[in-house]
């Protein structure tokens, strides 16, 4: 708008000045003549002070105003009138408010009127040929300027919508990130509460029994569940503030931990080239790998535990073997991923683009649980 702005300046000084140096050097005698030089020279000026707040009107006077020679070119003793005629089709043909259904016949009239009168007025066909190359010249360039402001006006229109339906997407994604972490969040609490409800009410009957062993043990065990799940708010918290830690060290961690609580052999390899994931897949992987440890420690404790993650080119593969214990090695199905189930951990994946797949290898004797996201 601005380039547009500055052209359309030096357009109106170009023209005013066309204007002046035209009538500065007319060699008219009539009264009558000037007469209408003055009026066009009116008309062209209440076009510039009336064109932004009442365009109709503006665009009647620049009309009269190139109407007025256009009728008096057959009695000018000059091309005065041609020139004030050519000057205002110039201006018309630029202004972008009217319609092609308006634009063309105005223009076309005012030239056929132009050379009509000027044959009239005893103008010699060089003459004519003159005025018609002058007015078509002036007329072609003010079209020239009209179809720059219109592109410029729709190239502006284009990126305003595109700037509003980037921040509506913008808006919904943030919406559905939240919407997403909240529901996390409302998971790890469910779920960690539950648990703790349970150990709790069994380490409380084991003390009736007096089972003080017994009772010792659940409130570990709760005591593990607690911290879990303060880990996994803190990761979806994390995400929330786009804090999340690089997928391979939250892992190193995780595998870290399990394996010094749980005393048992956990590897974790990386291959490809480790690159920042969005929150939300980071958070997904974590949690299934943590759900994957915990399920391996209660069905097969003591295992050995693989934990592989590979980065390849636009997905992101995880996956976690554990030994299958001799006494279960006929289980054609695994036991349930604890805590959120095998159906919770899918739909998670499938809100990131991710799948979840599980069950024992070929040997019957490894538990494999696969995890690919598209990132």
């Amino acid at each position: 708008m601005t380039r547009y702005a500055s052209a359309n300046v030096v357009m109106q000084i170009v023209g005013f000045g066309l204007l002046a140096g035209t009538l500065a050097t007319a060699r008219e005698g009539s009264l009558t003549l000037w007469v209408v030089y003055g009026a066009c020279c009116a008309g062209w000026f209440a076009f510039h002070f009336l064109v932004t707040a009442r365009p109709r009107r503006a665009g009647v006077a620049l009309l009269l105003s190139a109407l007025l020679p256009a009728v008096a070119a057959g009695w000018a003793q000059d091309s005065t009138a041609v020139i004030l005629v050519s000057v205002l089709l110039g201006r018309f043909a630029a202004w972008h408010r009217p319609r092609a259904a308006a634009l063309w016949p105005v223009l076309c009239g005012c030239l056929l009127l132009t050379l009509l009168t000027s044959a009239a007025g005893g103008a010699g066909p060089g003459d004519l040929a003159g005025y018609a190359v002058m007015m078509l010249l002036l007329t072609l360039l003010g079209l020239n300027q009209r179809q720059y402001r219109l592109r410029a006006d729709q190239a502006e229109r284009l990126l305003h919508q595109t700037t509003l339906m980037q921040q509506e997407q913008a808006q919904v994604a943030v919406l559905g990130e939240r919407a997403r972490i909240a529901r996390e969040i409302h998971d790890v609490l469910a779920h960690s509460l539950g648990a703790l409800t349970v150990q709790l009410k069994a380490a409380d009957a084991l003390l009736e029994g007096g089972d003080l062993d017994g009772a010792r043990a659940r409130v570990r065990r709760s005591g593990r569940l607690a911290d879990d799940g303060l880990a996994e708010a803190a990761a979806a918290v994390a995400a929330l503030r786009d804090e999340v830690i690089p997928l391979p060290d939250m892992l190193a961690a995780l595998v870290a931990d399990f394996g010094r609580d749980h005393r048992t052999d956990v590897r974790l390899t990386t291959t490809g080239t480790a690159r920042p994931l969005p929150s939300g897949p980071v958070v997904v992987l974590v949690r299934v790998t943590r759900e994957a440890l915990t399920n391996a420690a209660k069905h097969a404790p003591g295992g050995a535990v693989t934990v592989g993650l590979d980065y390849g080119a636009d997905r992101v593969r995880l996956e976690v073997r554990n030994d299958i214990p001799r006494a279960a090695a006929f289980v054609t199905a695994g036991p349930p991923v604890s805590g959120y189930g095998l159906t919770g951990m899918r739909e998670r994946l499938a809100l990131v683009g991710g799948t979840l797949h599980t069950g024992p290898d070929a040997s019957r004797r490894t538990w494999r649980l696969v995890v690919e996201v598209t990132a």
